[in-house]
């Protein structure tokens, strides 16, 4: 018999035992058909055999004390989440359908990641205008340069033709 712990498939068990469980609350007695899982054979109904309801009710007490002890290192491992992190915000899911379990996780990371990217968009439009802002200050820094350049390319080719003119004043007046 395939005995694989389904969370859900516990606690119905642990409701079909009538265990009165603090996190389940009370529960009544259901009458329903046993689970048969993948595999395995069903026994007839109309001739129960003591052994086999004996087996039933041993597995069921310790697939309830195995999901109990599941429940209960998942809930330390809160607790420990909690202590170390304040109060985060988390989503428990039990499933044993990987597909199931990947979509699960494929869409939580998308909605964990819209925030993510919401910030990375902030920050690189922030980003973007520092650089637009720090751009323009250099463009008006180098027009700013080119004009004191040009005025002193302007001052010194004064200065060269004054020193023409009196090079030619020079050697006109002597003889």
């Amino acid at each position: 018999m395939n005995r694989a712990l389904v969370p859900l498939r516990c606690v119905w068990i642990a409701a079909c035992l009538g265990c009165q469980s603090p996190r389940l609350g009370a529960a009544k007695p259901v009458i329903s058909a046993p689970v048969i899982a993948q595999g395995s054979t069903e026994a007839s109904p109309s001739e129960p055999s003591t052994l086999e309801q004996k087996a039933v009710v041993k597995d069921q007490e310790r697939a309830r004390r195995r999901y109990e002890e599941m429940l209960a290192k998942m809930t330390a491992a809160v607790d420990d989440i909690a202590a170390a992190y304040g109060s985060p915000s988390f989503l428990q899911v039990f499933t044993n359908d990987p597909e199931r379990a990947d979509a699960l996780k494929a869409r939580l990371a998308a909605a964990g990641s819209d925030g993510t990217v919401r910030k990375e968009i902030e920050a690189l439009k922030k980003e973007r205008e520092d650089l637009l802002n720090d751009i323009a200050l250099r463009q008006r820094e180098s027009r700013r340069l080119t004009e004191k350049l040009s005025r002193q390319r302007m001052a010194m080719d004064a200065l060269a033709s004054a020193a023409a003119q009196a090079r030619e004043v020079l050697e006109a007046s002597v003889p």
